[in-house]
């Protein structure tokens, strides 16, 4: 079924800043959270930054009055967020002071995962780990120890600096941080040499703009402040994403795909661009290679071909093709989402040579943008040490490791995430987590899942605490967060608890010497023309600053060259072909599916989806019951043809398995998905759940194709009545 909406005709007459908010679903400065006081006391202003994993990053304004934060708002001055907060943002107040917040630590003192604790003070609690990690290191070497964080808290300061330092003199096993967009990363380097695009300021030039696999409503708001500029101008809107999200019902073509079938769809428009000669011969001659090879390939995937993978209408394969081709410039916003299956390094990698046979590259408003992620570039000068030679455990394979690995994994220390929440195949991980041989130390702000197993707590630093410094994955803006208010209790900061630990162990190195604003300026040092005339001090003067980046993406290479091997963008690309991948765009059924395990299919007939919501980030936020009234989110979405086959309602509970585990959810009927295909939302903590689990007990731990990724959504599923 072929979904268009009359978009126009809903800004029409509503004023530009009010759609922008109303269909980003973000909130304005009026109404973000605050708290009430009855103080006469001055009230100060500090800039802050939102360092959750999210691609924007927001600027915030946060007050402080006798000490104690009363109001966040946003940062009207930022270039991208321009004073807008999500719903997630706007509770940072009740965060700060929520009543579950932990603020001393602690030390089990029953079974693990009975939530049995012992108040002890900050020198128990250093020595017992020194004392811990000492002797596994002499009994067993230090890659018996194994960190694990990810993006709970990012920052150059909380993330990148003091946490190497202390694990690589440790000499502790390397983790693998994969989780996110590694294979998606590896298919825009193989086709155009790196993961630079667009400018998404420049999205107010696009004549056309495609969400391709991205939820923006929900994991990057205020992407609409930008696509809403196009819109006034005109310019037209196409979604494809398996699921019927918000912005579909304002685009003007909705393609809804089978989960993991998006390189079909790439390649059947790519046959059609090419059989009507609609692709730009001029572009394609100057700045490509592999043409011939590419249009050998795409005859292999003419539009009815492509509908039968994809169950995309031929009619629509055609029309979308032919839009996307004829209109210049045309944006290309690609998500995570797709790259997260079996085949998602091939899927990105696909996607990604449209824009250069249709000539968008180099033109204003033209072009693709996956991810602007310059964050290694800048910040491993930061560790001080170099990696040591130890082995590198994936994050994605965290259970195995815990059961399996070899030598045995004996200590455990988790901060900036909660990976017995998210990560995928939750049963080896929670089997992991029971060992009573493994010494597990969590440092975080609440009693997690994770949590519940540790041997030692160390309470967490707020982000509103602390100084760090950030760069944003999606606009090119860096900034400040200032330390507005002194941390609550005895809580301490990622780096200062690994100054602490460092001192404990006996490490006498210099660079644990560093205070915040001394990384900071670290950070800055740099040669990179990108960062050119942007110093500390301006940063805490004028607030977010833009990088220094080329006017139109790719115009600054030399001669017009690209980053890879060639020169130029590769259709067919022999880097590939030596890495053991097919040189040429290819479709390749997702491992669990009709046709990539048809036993499997037999037996697990339904698609499991697990995206992003607007009320959660992973697993953060889910302890916020104001969120949670909002949006519950232990349901699955479930079409009515499969519901009526099983004979469900909404409302009713079902029980969701495959050979990984199950779990009980609540049935919402709708035909936001197709026939075959259910959606349930990432990732609330299990413990929180009547049953005791989330949707991560059903995904799997296999890897991706390329980047060692994860497959969250090659995932075959039954559902049932309960």
């Amino acid at each position: 079924m072929v979904f268009k909406f009359s978009r126009r005709s809903f800004l029409k007459g509503v004023g530009m800043g009010t759609a922008a908010l109303a269909i980003g679903g973000v909130k304005s400065i009026d109404v973000a959270a605050a708290g009430t006081t009855d103080s006469s006391s001055p009230i100060k202003r500090f800039r802050n930054v939102c360092p959750r994993n999210c691609h924007d990053t927001c600027g915030m304004i946060t007050e402080v009055q006798d000490g104690k934060v009363i109001r966040i708002t946003g940062d009207p001055d930022h270039p991208i967020t321009r004073g807008a907060l999500c719903l997630k943002g706007a509770t940072y107040v009740r965060q700060i002071y929520a009543p579950d917040r932990q603020l001393y630590p602690l030390k089990r003192v029953g079974k693990k995962g009975e939530g049995k604790w012992q108040r002890i003070s900050w020198d128990e609690a250093l020595a017992t780990i020194a004392d811990k990690f000492k002797a596994i290191i002499a009994s067993d070497g230090g890659e018996a120890i194994l960190p694990y964080w990810y993006s709970g808290t990012l920052g150059a300061v909380t993330d990148y600096s003091m946490n190497y330092r202390f694990f690589y003199r440790l000499g502790a096993s390397q983790l693998e941080q994969s989780v996110c967009a590694s294979a998606g990363v590896k298919g825009c380097q193989y086709t155009f040499g790196t993961t630079e695009g667009m400018d998404p300021e420049d999205f107010v030039n696009s004549k056309l703009v495609i969400s391709w696999g991205v939820n923006e409503q929900a994991t990057n708001v205020h992407a609409f402040l930008k696509y809403n500029e196009a819109f006034a101008k005109g310019a037209e809107y196409v979604v494809v994403n398996p699921r019927r999200i918000e912005g579909a019902q304002m685009a003007d073509l909705f393609i809804q795909p089978r989960p993991g079938t998006d390189a079909a769809l790439a390649l059947g428009m790519m046959n059609v661009i090419i059989a009507e000669g609609l692709y730009d011969a001029d572009y394609v001659s100057k700045y490509t290679i592999g043409f011939e090879q590419l249009k050998t390939r795409v005859a292999e995937y003419p539009p009815d071909k492509a509908s039968e993978i994809t169950g995309v209408p031929r009619e629509q394969i055609i029309e979308f093709a032919r839009l996307y081709a004829q209109t210049k410039p045309a944006a290309l916003r690609v998500g995570f989402g797709i790259q997260r299956n079996s085949n998602g390094g091939m899927t990105v990698r696909t996607i990604t040579c449209l824009p250069a046979l249709c000539g968008q590259w180099g033109r204003h408003g033209g072009g693709l943008l996956y991810i602007n992620d310059q964050w290694p570039w800048n910040f491993t000068k930061l560790f001080h040490f170099p990696a040591p030679k130890t082995r590198t455990i994936n994050m994605n394979r965290l259970g195995e490791a815990l059961l399996e690995a070899h030598p045995p994994i004996k200590a455990l220390y988790v901060y900036n995430s909660n990976p017995a929440g998210q990560c995928p195949n939750l049963n080896r991980v929670f089997a992991g987590l029971k060992r009573e041989d493994l010494f597990t130390v969590v440092h975080d702000l609440f009693l997690t899942d994770t949590a519940d197993y540790a041997d030692i707590f160390l309470p967490a630093t707020h982000f509103l605490e602390q100084w760090d410094f950030h760069q944003a994955y999606w606009g090119w803006i860096v900034e400040v967060n200032e330390k507005a208010v002194d941390p609550a209790g005895e809580a301490r900061s990622n780096d200062q608890v690994f100054r602490d630990l460092a001192r404990a162990m006996g490490f006498n190195d210099p660079c644990f010497n560093d205070q915040p604003e001394d990384i900071i300026r670290q950070a800055l040092e740099t040669d990179s023309p990108r960062f050119q005339g942007i110093t500390f001090e301006r940063l805490l003067k004028e607030g977010p600053l833009h990088l220094n980046t080329p006017e139109i993406p790719f115009v600054c290479f030399q001669d017009g060259k690209f980053p890879t091997p060639s020169g130029k963008i590769e259709f067919y690309s022999e880097q590939m072909q030596k890495d053991g991948f097919d040189p040429l765009p290819a479709y390749v059924p997702p491992a669990e599916s009709k046709d990539g395990s048809p036993e499997l299919y037999a037996k697990y007939p339904i698609v499991l989806l697990t995206a992003a919501t607007k009320n959660l980030l992973s697993t953060q936020w889910s302890n916020d019951p104001r969120l949670q009234e909002i949006e519950p989110l232990r349901s699955i979405e479930i079409n009515p043809e499969d519901a009526g086959q099983r004979g469900i309602k909404s409302g009713d509970q079902v029980i969701v398995k495959n050979d990984r585990g199950s779990v009980q959810l609540v049935a919402v009927v709708t035909d936001t998905v197709k026939p075959g295909v259910a959606f349930s939302p990432k990732a609330p903590w299990p413990k929180l759940s009547p049953d005791g689990k989330n949707i991560n007990f059903l995904t799997a731990d296999r890897l991706a194709d390329m980047g060692h990724n994860s497959t969250y959504h090659t995932n075959l599923v039954q559902i049932t009545k309960a």
